[in-house]
């Protein structure tokens, strides 16, 4: 369970660092999930989820319940007609301050979260990967470091093929101005 612990905590920390709030926004269309590396078969998983849902999906691949770091992100990115999954990204920061974004391995582009909180999808790549990604990581460790010793009351774990409800609806406060 510990290690299972340290996988939820560093999700949150991807989610905190890259501007996404630990509450539920008012535009909820981002769910950040883990499991196993990604492969065909769970990329197909993770798109039907995305589609169950109705929202984008950030997902850490781990080799282990054991494993310490993810061994990559994917997303899964409802476009009008289709879902595209996107895998070998990496976390990536610009600097100590700025939003981390997910990066491409394999082409060029990127994913961030606009102020929005809509996880958009970007052409280009940042220079300097490499420093990007180790400063990514050492970031969400240390954040993840800070979080609570218990698994969320909201997490679910979801059989290949099982049905998902989407959560309920939350209270939107309404502003005017």
């Amino acid at each position: 369970m510990e290690m299972l612990l340290h996988h939820q905590n560093m999700m949150l920390a991807l989610r905190k660092e890259m501007g996404w709030p630990a509450f539920k926004p008012a535009n909820d269309c981002i769910s950040f999930c883990s499991g196993r590396p990604m492969d065909f078969e769970n990329g197909t998983e993770i798109a039907r989820i995305a589609q169950m849902l109705g929202k984008d999906v950030i997902y850490s691949g781990w080799a282990s319940s054991k494993a310490t770091a993810p061994v990559g992100f994917t997303v899964a990115y409802r476009e009008m007609l289709s879902v595209d999954i996107v895998d070998r990204l990496v976390a990536y920061a610009a600097n100590d301050e700025a939003p981390l974004v997910l990066v491409s391995t394999r082409s060029d582009e990127l994913f961030a979260i606009d102020r929005r909180g809509t996880l958009v999808r970007m052409p280009g790549k940042p220079k300097n990967i490499g420093t990007g990604r180790k400063l990514a990581m050492k970031r969400i460790k240390a954040t993840a470091a800070t979080l609570g010793s218990e698994m969320l009351k909201t997490n679910r774990f979801v059989k290949p093929g099982a049905s998902i409800e989407p959560e309920a609806p939350a209270e939107t406060v309404v502003r005017f101005g």
